[in-house]
């Protein structure tokens, strides 16, 4: 078969991710490809079609499908419709292969560990990985609001099946999923069959959240207790990775509850006190792995053990005054001299943030913003708090392109002094500096992130939000929407222009 042919038998492709949103109670289905970032809006009606476009049957067997379920098509149509989606890279292969290895059940959407390169290979003479002890972020305890801002935020809430079965047997009512799986919840990724699935979202907001505008309550966890929920939402915000010494536990600053969380005792802990080794995790739970060596600045690299100890040293450290612009001179230090303890020292009594090195980081930030801003607005609800965060911080990074605004912005004492170390602990101690971006640009990365959400609390209010509890703690806003919504790929856009 020639390879522009459309497949004989088509189906979505592994790398397209399928998510049902309701905005008011109109129903649109949108595809996001993984591979472009390119996004395409579809209607009820042709996501019926593609729904029956498993690969197992012709386009002739779709129709028939796609009619039973009260979507008629004629064949001429089809063709067309499966045509333009196989032109745009949409559909995959006949064979399977390309799904099976890529749609696997992961705990969770929510929480996420930095993306890294692939581990090495485990020494069958080391000793067992499931034996490493269990290191938890140590004085820290949340404390819920139960306001349901996390559930209100983040693009896609996976359930396995008998999660998916679980929710809707406890709510049947909720979108008629109890009668139809599919009613409720679209593949993990790629077509049906899929291991996980996605829970639709009404106006941003998990279909299963109760409650209107700022505030909601899980209905799941109303109806059946905690355990009614998914993993992945009963983990939240935990995060876990492996060091090659222990699992570190520490937590992503991606909700505004966990700042809120600091210094208060006598919250719930992050995980069971009674674990105490990766063996007695559940196996569901996504532990990721620091490489052998991870990138430190570009083109210089260090070996993993050099790079948690120095890590350890760094968390001991004194926090600076200024979190940002620690973390900005430890970034030029690093490029100068590595992983030293001079530049540790630079770290603790760091040189002011000069606007004129900080520009370019906001530019890139604000170029990813406002075009994600423009997308949302053709399809995304005025309700939907995604769509509203990534105005906030168009709208905040465009501000900052003043010299003479983020001057005084740079000159001021943070408001939030204690949030900016405890953001700055828990991403140590969880090693979510170490990912795809090399280490000193990983710091000015977070220095940034830091600015803007210094400037967000003026925007929030500008635009009436100063009310919302996701706008209480602003780091964690940003936080979120750069993970969640991948605007943290302004990041690499700098990482490449360097």
């Amino acid at each position: 078969m020639s390879p522009n042919a459309l497949p004989a038998r088509p189906r979505l492709a592994a790398h397209v991710l399928a998510r049902r949103h309701l905005v008011g109670e109109e129903e649109r289905i949108l595809l996001h490809d993984l591979r472009t970032g390119e996004l395409l809006q579809l209607g009820p009606r042709e996501w019926v079609l593609l729904s029956a476009a498993d690969g197992t049957r012709d386009v002739e067997g779709i129709v028939i499908a796609a009619a039973r379920e009260g979507a008629p098509a004629r064949v001429p149509a089809a063709q067309a419709f499966f045509a333009q989606l196989h032109a745009a890279g949409l559909l995959g292969a006949e064979d399977a292969g390309e799904d099976a290895a890529s749609a696997a059940p992961r705990a969770s959407a929510l929480p996420a560990a930095p993306a890294l390169p692939a581990a090495p290979a485990l020494d069958p003479t080391a000793r067992d990985p499931r034996e490493r002890p269990l290191e938890v972020l140590p004085d820290f305890s949340l404390h819920c609001d139960g306001s349901g801002s996390c559930c209100r935020i983040y693009a896609s809430i996976l359930f396995d099946p008998e999660e998916a079965a679980r929710a809707r047997a406890l709510r049947p009512e909720v979108l008629s999923g109890g009668a139809r799986h599919e009613r409720a919840f679209t593949p993990e990724r790629g077509a049906w069959p899929s291991a996980a699935s996605v829970v639709a979202m009404r106006d941003g907001r998990c279909a299963y959240l109760e409650g209107e505008g700022g505030a909601g309550r899980c209905s799941l966890h109303a109806a059946g207790g905690p355990a009614a929920k998914p993993l992945g939402c009963r983990t939240f915000p935990t995060s876990f990775i492996d060091d090659g010494e222990s699992i570190r536990i520490s937590v992503s600053v991606e909700c505004a509850c966990v700042l809120a969380s600091v210094g208060r005792p006598g919250g719930a802990p992050l995980i069971d006190p009674r674990l105490r080794a990766r063996g007695d995790l559940d196996d569901r739970i996504d532990v990721a792995a620091l490489p052998d060596r991870a990138e430190v600045a570009l083109g210089a690299t260090a070996p993993r053990a050099e790079l948690v100890a120095w890590s350890r040293r760094l968390a001991a450290a004194a926090p600076p005054p200024d979190v940002a612009a620690g973390l900005s001179s430890l970034a030029a230090a690093i490029e100068v001299e590595g992983l030293t303890e001079d530049a540790i020292a630079r770290f603790e009594r760091p040189d002011p943030l000069e606007p004129a090195a900080l520009g370019p980081w906001l530019a890139a930030l604000h170029r990813r913003a406002a075009r994600r801003a423009r997308e949302d607005a053709a399809w995304r609800s005025e309700r939907d708090l995604a769509r509203r965060a990534t105005q906030w911080i168009a709208a905040a990074t465009f501000a900052l392109a003043d010299p003479d605004l983020l001057a005084a912005l740079l000159l001021a004492p943070p408001r939030a002094p204690d949030r900016e170390r405890f953001y700055l602990r828990a991403a140590l101690h969880g090693h979510r500096l170490l990912g795809a971006l090399p280490l000193s640009l990983a710091l000015r990365d977070r220095a940034a992130r830091l600015v803007v959400a210094r400037a967000l609390p003026l925007i929030c209010a500008e635009a009436g939000a100063d009310g919302d509890p996701a706008c209480a703690e602003p780091i964690a806003l940003v936080e979120a929407m750069l993970r969640g919504h991948g605007l943290d790929a302004y990041a690499a856009d700098m990482a490449r222009a360097s």
